[in-house]
């Protein structure tokens, strides 16, 4: 199915008449009703921030040109003449403070003309900010994963999980921890252990079923490959409770 020009759908949502065509491709399409709503959305914040019969300062335009990228021949406020008219008007012909001034047709065009003249800058700035963020978060460094492995219960535990080794973008490595449960006697506790379980390093608490722990820098993994969590009771002692509740050893 051909679905409507996004242009098309953004002057539906400013409240132009569709077209006959454009009517019945509404009635069956699901997804362009529902994008003519959400810039709906937009267009009522934007026309929100506009007092009636206000025209916007051309600090507003500026800000969108700058934002949008746009070229150089297009920085004039497309509102110019308007602005200019306006504070004319309001020169020549001050009025007190509560008093009711009568609407000219002019007037109101000019007034309409503005609110949804700022509706769609409202529209375009929301759509170039999304695509901006989209690129920006696509050219954003990127952790690496350099080790990944399931952690096993050992006898009597039934929980499930998994250990992690990130690379962030400044160099500094964490260790992801997931574990199906975050039952305990007392509290659980993430450790890296040698191969021959003689020699440990804690990482610290895990509190719920996941957790991040910066690895200490110059640690040697390859030396510290074993993973560990283990039920530790509240009695002040920093070593071991010999309680392991999940294991796994990492493959670098």
């Amino acid at each position: 199915m051909q679905h409507l020009h996004d242009d098309a759908l953004a002057l539906l949502a400013l409240g132009e008449e569709p077209s006959a065509e454009e009517s019945a491709h509404l009635e069956n399409c699901e997804q362009c009703r529902s994008e003519i709503s959400a810039y709906g959305r937009v267009v009522k914040a934007g026309r929100s921030t506009a007092p009636s019969g206000s025209v916007p300062p051309p600090a507003v335009w500026a800000g969108i040109h700058e934002a949008l990228g746009l070229d150089p021949s297009l920085s004039r406020d497309p509102l110019e003449d308007q602005q200019t008219s306006a504070a004319e008007e309001a020169k020549a012909d001050p009025e007190p403070a509560g008093v009711a001034r009568p609407v000219s047709l002019a007037d109101e065009r000019r007034r309409r003309r503005g609110a949804k003249w700022l509706a769609a800058a409202a529209a375009a700035a929301v759509v170039a900010g999304a695509a901006t963020w989209g690129v920006v978060q696509g050219l954003a460094p990127k952790s690496e994963v350099i080790a990944s492995i399931p952690l096993e219960p050992l006898p009597s535990y039934s929980d499930e999980g998994t250990a992690t080794v990130d690379v962030l973008p400044d160099g500094e490595r964490e260790l992801v921890i997931t574990s199906s449960s975050s039952d305990a006697e007392g509290y659980r506790e993430v450790w890296l252990i040698s191969p021959d379980i003689t020699s440990m390093v804690s990482l610290g608490e895990m509190d719920g079923t996941e957790a991040r722990l910066k690895i200490p820098d110059g640690l040697d993994l390859s030396a510290y490959p074993i993973v560990d969590i283990s039920d530790e009771p509240l009695d002040g002692n920093p070593e071991h409770s010999g309680k392991s509740i999940l294991r796994g050893q990492l493959e670098l």
